[in-house]
């Protein structure tokens, strides 16, 4: 479960991360059991993440944290920052589109957005990096309803890293391409392997809601 001690609050940065409109990408759902699905679609092109990953500023970059706080690299090992947003509130609009699709496709969820205090962070697995079995939701975040997990990096910068799901049989493979943006319950188990070359950018995220009763 990702966790910062620091408030969200936007961030000057680099570069500019410019909105492109383009029309809301169409998911494609797993084959899956009826409750724990795992969706993906192909959602931001080449440059797109390449200047999300260029907006992040080196200063700003910290270890994540496991549940509760503290620093456990034998569970979670990552640096992470809040995800640079611009003016418009791009990226963040375009993905909240996203996930409002798929929640009506699949999830039906009571959604309302994301949280100031709880918002996406892009995380940087370098070798060694990793994040054991865990789920998103918890004493701390348990408003987070649909989380997602947006591919950065191009999957022949880097061997290990793969996103995988207990309970649900989804192809990896699909995962690592690309600008592939990932959508999954955040109660549904799941974990990062190890990276063993390369260095690995991704951004994670929950929408919240009413707590699941």
């Amino acid at each position: 479960m990702a966790k910062t001690k620091k408030k969200t609050k936007k961030v000057k940065t680099k570069a500019t991360v410019k909105s492109q409109p383009t029309q809301p990408a169409q998911v494609k759902l797993q084959a899956n059991n009826q409750f724990c699905s795992v969706l993906h679609s192909a959602f931001f092109n080449d440059i797109q993440c390449n200047a999300m990953i260029k907006a992040c500023v080196d200063e700003l970059w910290m270890t994540g944290e496991t549940v509760g706080g503290g620093v456990n690299k034998k569970i979670r090992h990552v640096e992470q920052q809040v995800l640079p947003i611009n003016e418009k509130g791009w990226p963040l609009t375009r993905i909240l589109e996203l996930a409002k699709q798929a929640n009506e496709a699949r999830f039906k969820f009571d959604m309302a957005g994301f949280l100031d205090v709880d918002a996406p962070m892009i995380m940087k697995y370098e070798k060694g990096g990793h994040f054991d079995w865990h789920v998103d939701t918890g004493n701390e975040v348990c408003h987070r309803k649909l989380s997602f997990t947006i591919q950065l990096s191009n999957s022949k910068d880097y061997e290990g890293g793969d996103v995988e799901f207990i309970g649900s049989k989804v192809d990896t493979k699909a995962f690592r391409q690309k600008g592939v943006c990932i959508l999954y319950p955040s109660f549904l188990p799941h974990r990062v392997t190890k990276i063993t070359k390369g260095v690995r950018h991704a951004i994670v995220g929950w929408i919240h809601g009413p707590t699941f009763r």
